[in-house]
């Protein structure tokens, strides 16, 4: 029951003798999910703000 240890360290799915395509790849879907990421947490901001916006302007007419 000899086991190969040819196949350790190596990633499923790359192919050629370059491992720099897969890695390229993974990059690019990081990438493409932090940019994701940044327009929503843009959107929850701008809602913040509007909404905060609202409740000072409530508040002022509350005070007065």
């Amino acid at each position: 029951m000899a086991q190969s240890l040819s196949g350790i360290g190596g990633q499923p799915g790359t192919t050629g003798s370059s491992g720099d395509s897969g890695s390229d790849g993974a990059v690019d879907a990081m990438e493409a999910s932090f940019d994701r990421a940044i327009a929503k947490a843009a959107q929850v901001t701008e809602k913040r703000m509007e909404g905060g916006s609202a409740l000072d302007a409530a508040r002022t007419r509350l005070s007065n």
